[in-house]
């Protein structure tokens, strides 16, 4: 893997060679062929089972004893789980493979045809094309631990959105009946508010009922370990003057009840991934200088999106990976920014990066004091967030050398410097 770009493009010399663009499908998988000077070789489809990929491995064999034993290599994107398939079957029988840009194969498609036909014989071609031309990346399958990690990262970000929504349902339905009570409590998060929730969200429903009785009911809902019991004399007193709709209501709270019941779900399903992941990542030998600095889940994401160190060669590759390397974006006289991010990377570990940095600026003494620096040095001040972008890339660097120099994080280290 190259040190300054974890998606070289490789130009190919050998005209002998052979590149097979694969368009992947649920069913039916669609195969061109063609040699290093881009001459059409072959074309075919295998199906998405057992039989199918037999019939291409001896397919492909018979090719290249045809070219007198050509270099294969085998191209596709990386349709939803298709391509993971296909690749361990190929990493087990020895053949290389590439994976390609779904984006990059819709915009050289359109640029060499001049039009939007698509089907997925063109698909192929154009990927088998792309492999030729060294248009690729150089992703592989992750393994043990990583596998896992990155597995469990992709449930962790599930319900992550999923709890999102539930609470944005949640907020527009309480918002109906009871659009008050966001006066009393900020957010829906806290138990006291839920139980509110639960036993009565309906500002006319509070209406009939005394202040001590509401108390009473709200109590026996209640799972945590101090009930608010001003906050809800407060919500009784501001819903006596309520503008929340009256009609319907019967509807409104049985629904905050299921959802209320399904955020309680997600929340607990969520408490055991994180477990899972803390878990997985212990087992790990980088894992205790990384979580000196991150701690257990923080460490935990970030393998689950870069998976195993040991395939990078330098901290850059990583800050590409994350696309928040400063990336030109000028067209005459106009210019978008000084140093704008790529934000072509991965975006969850962007999103790490961000709020991990976040934390730093307001607990870590050397974070703070550098964050200031950059916005008020003489030379090129940056704002706020180019600020934070340098300080992203300084966490990876900092992790690559903990990480390689079997460290651990010392927060004091340079404050004094």
């Amino acid at each position: 893997m190259s040190k300054s770009n974890i998606s070289r493009p490789i130009v190919q010399e050998l005209s002998e060679s052979l590149h097979a663009g694969i368009d992947l499908g649920l069913e039916d998988n669609v195969v061109v062929v063609m040699d290093g000077n881009g001459k059409h070789v072959d074309r075919f489809h295998f199906s998405q089972d057992r039989g199918g990929y037999d019939f291409f491995l001896k397919r492909m064999a018979g090719l290249r004893q045809k070219h007198a034993g050509a270099d294969l290599a085998v191209a596709m994107e990386p349709t939803n789980y298709f391509w993971k398939l296909l690749a361990r079957e190929l990493e087990a029988q020895g053949i290389s493979y590439h994976l390609v840009n779904a984006y990059t194969v819709k915009k050289h498609r359109e640029g060499d045809q001049l039009e939007i036909s698509k089907d997925d014989r063109r698909d192929a071609r154009q990927i088998a094309e792309l492999s030729r031309t060294g248009h690729y990346t150089q992703t592989r399958l992750q393994r043990g631990a990583y596998e896992e990690l990155r597995q469990y990262g992709t449930v962790y970000d599930q319900l992550q959105k999923s709890i999102r929504r539930e609470r944005h349902v949640l907020w527009g339905l309480a918002g109906q009946v009871f659009p008050e009570v966001f006066q009393v409590f900020a957010r829906l998060e806290g138990e006291a508010c839920q139980a509110l929730l639960r036993q009565r969200a309906v500002a006319a429903q509070i209406r009939q009922v005394s202040a001590e009785a509401l108390v009473s009911e709200v109590r026996g809902a209640f799972r945590g370990q101090r009930l608010m019991v001003k906050k809800l004399h407060r919500a009784h007193q501001v819903a006596q003057n309520s503008i929340g709709v009256v009609e319907g209501c019967a509807a409104i709270q049985l629904a905050i009840r299921l959802h209320l019941d399904s955020l309680q779900a997600l929340e607990a399903q969520l408490a055991r991934v994180k477990q899972a992941m803390t878990s997985c990542v212990a087992t790990l030998p980088e894992a205790p200088y990384l979580q000196s600095f991150l701690g257990g889940l923080s460490t935990a994401l970030l393998l689950a999106e870069v998976g195993d160190p040991q395939r990078y060669q330098a901290a850059s590759q990583w800050v590409k990976l994350a696309g928040i390397q400063p990336t030109p974006n000028t067209s005459g006289q106009k210019q978008r920014s000084r140093t704008p991010m790529s934000h072509h990377g991965r975006a969850r570990l962007r999103t790490l990066l961000y709020f991990t940095c976040l934390r730093r600026i307001q607990y870590d003494a050397h974070f703070a004091k550098l964050y200031a620096h950059l916005q008020h040095r003489k030379h090129n001040p940056l704002t706020k967030m180019q600020a934070v972008g340098v300080l992203m890339n300084k966490q990876l660097h900092i992790l690559w050398a903990l990480m390689h120099n079997h460290s651990f994080y010392d927060p004091s280290f340079s404050v004094s410097a």
